[in-house]
């Protein structure tokens, strides 16, 4: 009888010090995923910040942008006009007239080389301001499933 109480009461000790020590296991790797999950919330953050920034760099730039295309557009239909007036003067013309019509057409490529990039360049910023608020909402999506616990 005495040994039975005596494994009885050695076996209820050795169970109540593992699930104590069970429990701190399990507190401790609480406390290692909460750390984890805040690390990464704050580089999910420090990116977000990023993408912000970026953002607002490239907004202001599509109304210069929009600007300078508009006066490139402006410049090459000038160039344009003036090519085709050189271009009518040299038909009765001599050879100075042809010269100067080749130059004004060389004149209205390039004005309108200069539209076509201004117009890529405002595509582009636009491209831009979609993919940056994309992952502006990307990321804030990963936080806020962080900070839930999803």
């Amino acid at each position: 009888m005495k040994r039975r109480i005596l494994f009885l009461f050695t076996s209820l000790l050795f169970l109540s010090a593992y699930a104590h020590a069970v429990s701190l296991h399990l507190a401790d790797t609480t406390q290692r995923d909460t750390a984890k999950i805040n690390k990464k919330i704050r580089n999910l953050q420090a990116d977000l910040s990023g993408y912000q920034s970026d953002l607002t760099k490239t907004q202001s730039q599509i109304p210069i942008d929009s600007v300078a295309l508009i006066n490139a557009t402006a410049k090459s239909n000038d160039a344009l006009a003036d090519s085709k007036k050189a271009a009518s003067d040299a038909l009765g013309g001599d050879l100075s007239d042809a010269k100067k019509a080749a130059k004004k057409a060389k004149q209205a490529a390039n004005a309108s080389s200069d539209a076509d990039d201004a117009q890529r360049q405002l595509d582009k910023d636009r491209k831009k301001v979609k993919k940056l608020n994309a992952k502006i909402a990307k990321t804030e999506k990963k936080i806020s499933d962080l900070q839930t616990g999803q």
